[in-house]
């Protein structure tokens, strides 16, 4: 690359490295093949059911209160262009809220990150609020949300420990629908 470059100022010289050092980073992101190759009937069994996610769905992480019901639900197999990720709420056993509004890819809507510790998050926002649903691996869950503007109050909402967004599977779905963040 280096070498059809005919302008020796740092301009273009720092845009290639650039180029080729963000090539490197994604590379050092890429899931373990225990994530790659993780299937759906190897960790069935580790994803408890919620209300709000239908039986053919998976539910990937849940917070039931007293209430209240917070889910992120998601159809079997999700890519970059198949298969969806919904988060939903519900008060008194009635939806009242769903993101995305339809079920679509979640590529652009939601974001995972997986920790070195162990923990995992799923964040998106929604009519500027910023949601966070935190999964510690030695903890209990929550779901943080953030009001939009310069107060940008927070709300924590506690949850249950033992989610799944550190499955494996999970891992690989959050992957392969391309909101796979890394660590």
């Amino acid at each position: 690359m280096l070498a059809v470059i005919k302008n020796t100022s740092s301009a273009p010289l720092f845009l290639v490295l650039g180029l080729t050092t963000s090539t490197v980073l994604a590379q050092a992101h890429m899931p373990v093949p225990s994530i790659t190759d993780a299937t759906l009937d190897q960790y069935r069994d580790m994803y408890q059911q919620s209300p709000l996610c239908t039986k053919a769905e998976i539910t990937l992480w849940t917070c039931e209160t007293k209430k209240r019901v917070f889910s992120l639900c998601s159809s079997p197999v999700v890519t970059r262009t198949t298969g969806y990720l919904q988060y939903r709420a519900s008060n008194a056993g009635k939806l009242t809220f769903a993101y995305p509004a339809i079920k679509t890819q979640p590529l652009g809507l939601f974001k995972y990150n997986s920790f070195g510790n162990g923990n995992a998050s799923v964040k998106f926002t929604n009519n500027g609020y910023h949601y966070t649903l935190e999964d510690p691996l030695r903890d209990k869950s929550s779901i943080v949300v953030s009001a939009p503007g310069p107060s940008g109050k927070e709300t924590e909402i506690a949850c249950g420990p033992n989610q799944t967004l550190q499955v494996n599977y999970t891992m690989r779905l959050m992957y392969d629908s391309g909101v796979w963040e890394g660590d």
